[in-house]
């Protein structure tokens, strides 16, 4: 028609499209692993900066409280707290910039827990427990009392101070930083503390600096001899100077 020549437009062939959705599903098989990498790095950061944030605060409690060194003597487990045998929450209220989480109900093991004192990679948000941390001096303060030590927040205290290595203070209460998490906790049955070694990837704030990283296994069989020896031996029989 007046000379110009019209020409058919061709579609796609079946197997372009096939090579086109090909070519996506590899890309997004290349970036996916990156992106969920970022996102556990992002997390990890966020996780650092709270505990650092709680360390803020412990270390007004020790200025104001602890002479410069006497963590806090609390109970390991936040829930059944009273005034006579508070938590580390109950402790901390008055030293962090932000509001305690609480149990929705007395009793009922659910939490309302905010920013810093849950880890954004702990997949219930400390929610069962009312915080994404664990305290192990509350533990070694309870061993300490069943060892018959008069005074174990300074036993354990200048225990923690002696101790050849930086241990920690505050430390993730799981291993929801290894990528392999949500399999481990479905496959895993065996409580040996090789297994624990070989999942343990979790952060810590530790005592002295006060300083948040990543955490060694803690606490190794040495760990707990070592601390046990000082608590027991060298600091049990003293009062607080």
């Amino acid at each position: 028609m007046n000379g110009v020549k019209q020409t058919a437009r061709r579609g796609f062939t079946l197997i372009e499209l096939l090579v086109v959705i090909s070519i996506i599903a590899l890309l997004m098989g290349l970036l996916l692993p990156s992106l969920k990498g970022a996102r556990d790095n992002a997390r990890r950061v966020k996780c650092l900066s709270n505990l650092r944030g709680i360390g803020v605060g412990l270390q007004l409690y020790l200025n104001n409280e602890g002479k410069g060194y006497l963590l806090p003597k609390v109970r390991p487990l936040n829930s059944g707290a009273n005034q006579n045998d508070r938590s580390l929450l109950d402790v901390m209220a008055g030293y962090v910039d932000s509001g305690v989480p609480y149990e929705e109900e007395e009793g009922s093991g659910v939490w309302t827990v905010m920013d810093p004192w849950k880890c954004p990679s702990d997949p219930s948000g400390g929610r069962d427990t009312g915080s994404s941390w664990e305290y192990p001096p509350g533990a070694f303060m309870l061993l300490a009392e069943a060892n018959f030590i008069s005074n174990a927040q300074f036993a354990v205290s200048k225990a923690y101070e002696a101790h050849p290595t930086k241990i920690p203070v505050l430390v993730d209460a799981d291993d929801w930083h290894n990528p392999r998490f949500d399999v481990i906790r479905r496959e895993s049955s065996s409580g040996t503390q090789e297994d624990a070694e070989q999942r343990w990837n979790r952060n810590a704030l530790f005592y002295g600096d006060l300083h948040a990283g990543n955490a060694p296994f803690f606490p190794t069989r040495t760990d707990a001899e070592v601390l046990m020896k000082n608590i027991i031996e060298h600091f049990g029989a003293r009062g607080i100077p």
